[in-house]
């Protein structure tokens, strides 16, 4: 969206209660495939980290981050520290997501490298390590394979202690993130699992690490308009077509059967629910969440 769209939506969000707004982090938008109108790179695709600081000034209360940022796009040093000014910047509300990456395409078209899963993995790892020493520690030093810091000293720290909340992005199948988020993170999310995949990582997840699912939605206020909206962001939104699965976790219908899909994820364990929006129907959309659990985290 443009910052104007994302402003309103983040701004609508606030008024109505919703814990968080966290912003994609695309070269291309995310979901765009060539047969699109238009093709790659025909929608916005704005740097998520100046758009983050203008909501800062322009809101008060609501939590502000990326879900999430690749690993293989800038050095960790730099994502610690444009978080941490975040922190400052929107009085102590900064989270940051880091994952590994998916998007072979973009990251050719763009020059960046794109290692097979486990060295991204790797660098998951690493950047981890790397970000919440610069926060925690001074001076600080590591000595990884990627990354090598010496006798850093890092400002400023962040407003919230001991640090900013720190999302991992992964899936349900996911082996190794998990164990890192962990280990490092406060929050593993993944994406349209089904329910018994979301039990299954909770129980595998320690109880300090939360768990959240990002998911699509269409809610109407009656079943015909939930068709209705539902048709119209098919049409415009191709993926919407390719994530319709009865068995994931998609968050969609009337109000009241809104409410009973949340409370099935809440039963099997996710702790936060982070809904997919992205025009202005989607907003449309938020006050007749805003009665249920999904309004406040």
């Amino acid at each position: 969206m443009t910052f104007a769209d994302t402003l309103a939506m983040t701004l609508a969000a606030e008024d109505l209660g919703f814990d968080a707004a966290l912003l994609a982090e695309h070269y291309y938008a995310s979901g765009i495939e060539e047969h699109y109108t238009g093709g790659l790179g025909s929608r916005m695709a704005a740097d998520p980290w100046p758009f983050l600081g203008g909501l800062a000034r322009e809101t008060s209360r609501i939590r502000l981050g990326t879900l999430v940022s690749p690993v293989t796009f800038r050095h960790p040093s730099v994502v610690a520290k444009m978080a941490a000014t975040l922190d400052h910047m929107s009085d102590g509300r900064a989270e940051l997501g880091i994952g590994a990456g998916w998007f072979a395409q973009e990251h050719a078209a763009f020059g960046f490298s794109f290692p097979e899963p486990k060295q991204r993995v790797d660098l998951v790892e690493e950047q981890l390590r790397v970000i919440t020493g610069l926060w925690s520690q001074d001076p600080f030093s590591f000595d990884g394979a990627h990354y090598q810091l010496r006798d850093c000293h890092f400002t400023p720290k962040p407003v919230q202690q001991p640090r900013p909340t720190l999302i991992v992005g992964g899936s349900a199948r996911a082996e190794r993130l998990p164990r890192l988020a962990a280990r490092y993170a406060d929050e593993y999310t993944i994406t349209l699992p089904s329910i018994e995949q979301c039990r299954a990582i909770r129980a595998r997840l320690p109880e300090h690490v939360r768990l959240s699912v990002f998911t699509p939605m269409c809610i109407g206020e009656t079943e015909q308009q939930v068709r209705e909206r539902y048709d119209f962001l098919a049409e415009t939104e191709p993926q919407y077509r390719r994530m319709m699965n009865a068995e994931t976790a998609w968050i969609m219908g009337t109000p009241a059967q809104a409410a009973q899909q949340i409370a099935d994820l809440e039963r099997v364990g996710v702790a936060r629910l982070l809904l997919s929006v992205s025009c202005d129907l989607h907003r449309m959309m938020l006050p007749l969440l805003s009665g249920t659990p999904a309004a406040h985290g």
